[in-house]
């Protein structure tokens, strides 16, 4: 069945115009674990290298600056990616909960993350906030706040379209590196592709369902080992399936990622399922079906 779900989007699709898409990565200067021998900075180096390679414009990474507190050598990853020409946006100093927080202490996190990105940015634009876990507030109240908050401060929100979970292969790598698994590892690098290209598509197939059109998509990946590992085979696997690759800035000028769903919920969720679920649509409503190919268990239990 998994098979059949990535098989059907990528027939209704390889064949039709260009998807736009913009990359974006979380958590800088640091997520997940690392295999032996392997470093932050080495993570950072070989993503870089890639990005700069394969000429992918202006790819935010969204930092929690708290880690480098935590960390200070890691703060040279953050240095490489402007020195690299890629500006930095705000992930929340501490990569705090909105759903677990007040709303004040949200703000105070939020401008707390400001003095690293004001210091390393020059006069490259970091008003560009992407929420923890994609949380936007369970409840209204909350919601609209920092909305507001943002606003206020000239922010604009950094959504994102495609999503995923490209953050949980990182640490089964990790232990199946150690372990040096290969015949596992080939597993990951199967499905992490597999997983990234049909919810890709799937992400398409929606934006027409939901809008009756094309828009440029904001994909979320994390400064992973994993990901720094499969970055240049998945800028090219894209490539093969029509992926234009484009700049934030450019993408985030759409109309979908100005206009506010205006839905709260304790989940976090791409901004696709968000206006479908403000619609209060189901995805049988529209004529799709829950996406079933995330192994999330088999990842869970891999190489332990």
């Amino acid at each position: 069945m998994k098979f059949l779900t990535i098989v059907f989007f990528t027939l209704s699709f390889t064949a039709q115009a260009k998807i736009k898409l913009a990359i974006t990565i979380d958590d800088l200067p640091n997520h997940g674990q690392l295999p032996a021998g392997v470093s932050r900075i080495d993570v950072a180096k070989k993503m870089l290298a890639v990005l700069k390679k394969e000429k992918i414009p202006e790819v935010y990474g969204f930092i929690n600056a708290a880690k480098v507190k935590d960390e200070p050598l890691t703060k040279e990853v953050l240095n490489l990616w402007v020195k690299e020409g890629f500006p930095l946006g705000n992930h929340t100093y501490t990569h705090m909960d909105l759903n677990t927080n007040s709303a004040i202490d949200f703000q105070k996190d939020i401008r707390a993350d400001e003095e690293m990105l004001s210091e390393l940015n020059g006069k490259m634009n970091f008003k560009f906030f992407r929420y923890p876990y994609l949380r936007e507030g369970p409840d209204m109240e909350k919601r609209n706040n920092i909305r507001k908050f943002l606003a206020e401060n000239k922010y604009q929100i950094a959504q994102v379209s495609v999503d995923f979970e490209d953050w949980s292969w990182n640490n089964p790598y990790a232990r199946c590196a150690d372990k040096k698994d290969q015949k596992s590892i080939e597993w990951l690098k199967k499905t992490y592709q597999d997983n990234a290209v049909a919810k890709l598509e799937e992400a398409a197939l929606m934006s027409h369902k939901l809008l009756k059109r094309d828009i440029p998509h904001i994909l979320l990946l994390h400064i992973g080992a994993f990901d720094a590992e499969m970055l240049s085979d998945l800028i090219k696997n894209y490539r093969a399936h029509g992926v234009e690759f484009i700049s934030l800035t450019e993408a985030s000028k759409d109309q979908v990622y100005i206009d506010d769903p205006a839905i709260a919920g304790k989940w976090g969720s791409e901004i696709l399922q968000q206006i479908r679920k403000a619609r209060n649509l189901k995805l049988e409503d529209i004529g799709m079906k829950k996406y079933t190919g995330y192994p999330e268990k088999e990842l869970e239990k891999i190489c332990l």
